[in-house]
Parts: structure tokens; C-alpha cells; sequence
């Protein structure tokens, strides 16, 4: 063997060595950050303060095993029912330590077949939007139960925001207001008007690949939820890297981060959040695309507040805004981000906590 090769050789097994080592050093420190705990809410003196919650725990919904984690500085304070996007991602490692658990007991709800609460027997034919609304309202009246509460908050973000809509049109007795960011209104039209974006961001971008791609695929619609999720599972990205999902800021590699560290979910909750997201979307995602809320909620008998910004292509604004204006609602407030896509909380969270502040004092 020649020198030059034998130097190739172990410059090469130097490189992989590290590469090794560095993949091992990765995964301990993830495996260190998936306790399956959520810490305790302190106080400036590091100790939990005393009329604070913090606990995860499961509860019982229509037949399937679902988490709850529950966090508050003070239990005293309105209940507030988060319901994630996706449909199948929970946001759980982005809302944990919010300024939402200063002003409310936040209960962050694992949906059905999603993150902590995945189970691959519960994707059958009652895995329906229906199902959901019924989770729904059933766990508000556990929680309401529970706090000593005639009624709760609700708030939903992308896909929580339809499942939203629809629990507050069927059970407006359960809650005091609704919180919408980023509302999916007519999903179809929007579908079409971020695919029309996506498409012109490539073209003038000259990104000759992507707009290839795009062509062949063709706009929406599409056959079934198969063809619709591997369609999002790239064209999401699109939107990401153009600004549509987060104005300023590339979204996935935050949410990803967020997830591999978050403590409340274990090694196998990590593994299992992308098996979740894909099958829940598989099976919940041409109902959505089908359902215009426009038809079926014109009218909520309850305060509304829409939290919108101004770059969002996932939800659009101008539908949003159409959906807003149509609206017939005992109070309704349309809130303006325009330095924000499809997630405002956590684009502009001062401006959003500021504004939930006086609506919550009020």
C-alpha cells in the first residue's frame, strides 16, 4: 500500500471516528432531555412557587388514553385549553415556561394519536374531526369540574383553530371566549392560494428545481390523504424557506429543536411525534381541505379573537381576514401582526401576550 493511499485511509477513519462520537455525544445529551417531567414553575428564589401547578397526567376520552400537561403559576387563575396545530403536532415544547402560564392554568392537550398521547390502534374509522370536537368538549368539562369553573378559555393554533370553530359552535356553553391564531377558514382556497405563492417565490428566486417539482405535482386538489401529505411534507418547507411559515426566521429547525429537548416527553414520545404528524394528517387532512367554515360556523355565540399576521401562506391572511368580517359573534376583535406568518405567539410574543393581557383584565 502506497503512503499517499495509507494517509487517505486514516484521514478517513479519523473523520468517521469523530463523526461517531460526535452522533453519540448528540444522542446522550437528547436522551438527558427526555425525562418525561415537567419542572415546577419557581420563583426567584428557585422554589416552586406555592400556589403554582405543574403536572402531566393522562385522562380517559372517548375510549382513548390521552395527556394533559398542566402548568400555571397560579392555580387560581382562568383555565385555559390549548389546542395544537398539525393536525398531529403538539406545541407543547414551544409553550412550556410561556408568559400564557402567568396569566392562565394552561392545559396543553395531546391530542388523540399525537405525541405523548400516539397509539397506532386509535387510527381507525372514528378517527374523524367529529371525534375531536366530542375530546373536546368532554375534557372542558372534566377541567371545568375540576377548577371549580362554570366555564374555560379556549385557544387554537393552525389546525386547533378549525378544531376550535367547531367545538365553540356546538358547545358555546362551555367557554368564555375563544382565542384563534392563524384560522383555517376555507383550507382548500387556501391551499391553492399558497401553492400559487410558493410558485411565484421559486420562480423569482430562480430556484429551477423547486419550480419543477411544483409543476409536475400541479395545484391542488389531490386525490386522498396520502397524495395530500406527501404534497405538505415538502411544500411546507417551501413555505418555510420563503417566509410563509415564519416571517423572519426558518421554523423547522426551531420546532425541531425544541422537540428533541423537551423534558416532558421521553425518548420513545420523540421517536413517535413524526409517526403521529403523518398518520393523523393522512387521515384528518382531506376533511379539513373539504370543509369550509364560512358554510358551516358563520355565527359563535361567544366572544372571538383572531390573531393573524400579515405573511402567513399556510392559513392566509386575506382568507382569514374574509372569514373574520362575515362573522357573526357577540364581541369579535381581528389582531394585526405584520411582522408575523403562520405563528404570531411566537413571533411577536410580546406584542400577542400584551394584547391576551388586556383581553384577559378586561
Amino acid at each position: 500500500m502506497n503512503i499517499v493511499l495509507k494517509r487517505t485511509l486514516q484521514i478517513i477513519g479519523g473523520l468517521l471516528l469523530v463523526a461517531v462520537l460526535l452522533l453519540a455525544i448528540g444522542a446522550g445529551y437528547i436522551w438527558l432531555n427526555s425525562p418525561g417531567e415537567t419542572a415546577p414553575i419557581v420563583g426567584e428564589d428557585d422554589k416552586p412557587l406555592p400556589n403554582s401547578i405543574a403536572t402531566m397526567e393522562t385522562v380517559d376520552l372517548n375510549g382513548a388514553k390521552q395527556w394533559l400537561i398542566i402548568r400555571g403559576a397560579d392555580r387560581t387563575k382562568p383555565v385555559l385549553l390549548f389546542l395544537h396545530g398539525g393536525p398531529g403536532l403538539p406545541e407543547l415544547p414551544l409553550l412550556t415556561g410561556s408568559e400564557l402560564e402567568q396569566h392562565f392554568v394552561v392545559v396543553n392537550w395531546e391530542q388523540r394519536g399525537s405525541g405523548k398521547s400516539y397509539d397506532p390502534t386509535v387510527f381507525d374509522k372514528t378517527f374523524t374531526t367529529a371525534t375531536f370536537v366530542e375530546d373536546a368538549a368532554d375534557l372542558s368539562r372534566m377541567l371545568a369540574k375540576r377548577f371549580g369553573t362554570e366555564k374555560i378559555y379556549l385557544m387554537g393554533h393552525s389546525w386547533g383553530t378549525f378544531l376550535g370553530v367547531l367545538t365553540v359552535k356546538k358547545y358555546p356553553e362551555l367557554f368564555h371566549a375563544y382565542f384563534s391564531i392563524s384560522q383555517v377558514t376555507n383550507q382548500f382556497a387556501g391551499e391553492q392560494i399558497s401553492y400559487d405563492w410558493v410558485l411565484q417565490q421559486a420562480m423569482d428566486r430562480g430556484a429551477t428545481r423547486q419550480v419543477k417539482k411544483l409543476r409536475r405535482w400541479g395545484r391542488p386538489p389531490y386525490a386522498d390523504g396520502k397524495a395530500w401529505l406527501d404534497y405538505l411534507h415538502w411544500q411546507r418547507e417551501l413555505v418555510a424557506a420563503y417566509g410563509g411559515g415564519m416571517h423572519k426566521a426558518h421554523f423547522f429547525p426551531l420546532f425541531i429543536q425544541s422537540i428533541l429537548l423537551c423534558n416532558e416527553y421521553t425518548l420513545a414520545d420523540k421517536i413517535n411525534y413524526a409517526r403521529g404528524a403523518m398518520k393523523s394528517v393522512r387521515y384528518l387532512w382531506p376533511e379539513v381541505v373539504n370543509t369550509d367554515l364560512n358554510e358551516v360556523a358563520p355565527t359563535l355565540d361567544i366572544p372571538y379573537y383572531l390573531f393573524q399576521g400579515v405573511h402567513d401562506y399556510q392559513t392566509p391572511y386575506a382568507l382569514a381576514k374574509q372569514y373574520f368580517d362575515r362573522l357573526q359573534a357577540p364581541d369579535k376583535r381581528l389582531f394585526t401582526f405584520t411582522e408575523s406568518a403562520h405563528s404570531p405567539i411566537f413571533e411577536e410574543p410580546e406584542k400577542f401576550f400584551q394584547i391576551i393581557s388586556e383581553l384577559v383584565n378586561e
